[in-house]
């Protein structure tokens, strides 16, 4: 006869209790992914910034997507989180350089995003009408217009 601290029944609901979380764990049920956390996994060198999230559809798939900022040295980073978030979900980061002028340069690190209007860059968009693009603007030197084409299947970018 085996002697044990539990009687059968607090050992069946600790079982239990123990298939329990177990089940939790398999089905999938953990704290939600964020944005933020596609951002910093996809590119923890950056100093990513949670205030300047924006969310709009920017791939023009019919879903949300996510935008934020962040600095690296001496470049303005703009991350692209495409919705809806899951494992694995892709990240684009295009890189703004803040030192040396030219015509991928902002005048200082303290740009800030926009959700805006596409224009003539979105006339390939599928199924015609308009799109959302990112302003990125620091109000010092001309903005950048962030769109994404869907021929190159990429972000890309236009500026004055």
């Amino acid at each position: 006869m085996t002697l044990s601290p539990f009687s059968r029944s607090d050992l069946a609901f600790h079982s239990l209790l123990l298939l329990l979380v177990l089940c939790a764990g398999c089905a999938g049920l953990h704290p939600t992914r964020t944005a933020l956390d596609a951002a910093r996994q996809h590119d923890p060198a950056v100093q990513w910034n949670a205030q300047s999230l924006l969310e709009a559809d920017l791939d023009q798939d019919g879903r949300a997507d996510y935008a934020l900022t962040g600095l690296r040295k001496d470049h303005v980073v703009v991350g692209i989180v495409r919705g809806p978030l899951a494992a694995g979900t892709p990240v684009w980061t295009l890189d703004f350089s803040i030192k040396g002028g030219g015509e991928d340069a902002l005048c200082s690190p303290e740009a800030k995003i926009a959700i805006e209007p596409l224009g003539d860059e979105a006339k390939t968009r599928r199924g015609g009408g308009q799109g959302m693009g990112i302003n990125l603007h620091d109000d010092k030197c001309d903005a950048f217009h962030i769109f994404w084409n869907p021929e190159t299947k990429k972000f890309e970018w236009w500026r004055l």
